[in-house]
């Protein structure tokens, strides 16, 4: 019985982890591949296939987005603010299906947007 309780216990335990485990993915190096950039949004938004890389983060943003990115690490907050941004820029037509179809109902985003932005800098070039 206590052999079961304690599965019972990691179980609940490793599927409740304080941050995402992802795979790390440069942001930057993303924004200069247009090619990859639209794979990793296909990806997101539901429009093609994720490589290993991606997955996870499909997996984990509707959660972070509801959250605020609470259980984002301090890299992972730079890098969804990178990647706003970036869309932002560069793809401002992914950058409103993206926030759609991760909050149609507008409830979350604006939250999301003020907790990463704290996070904001401006890169090298």
């Amino acid at each position: 019985m206590k052999v079961v309780f304690l599965a019972c216990l990691f179980a609940f335990v490793s599927t409740h982890r304080r941050y995402y485990d992802v795979l790390p993915i440069d942001m930057l190096a993303l924004a200069k591949k247009p090619e990859e950039l639209n794979k990793f949004m296909d990806c997101l938004l539901d429009r093609g296939r994720c490589n290993d890389a991606y997955i996870g983060y499909r997996v984990y943003t509707p959660q972070s987005v509801r959250e605020s990115c609470k259980r984002c690490t301090t890299d992972q907050k730079i890098f969804v603010y990178l990647f706003l941004e970036t869309l932002k820029r560069l793809l401002p037509k992914s950058y409103h299906e993206f926030r759609h179809k991760y909050d149609p109902h507008n409830e979350y985003f604006d939250d999301l947007e003020a907790v990463v932005y704290k996070y904001k800098f401006e890169p090298c070039q």
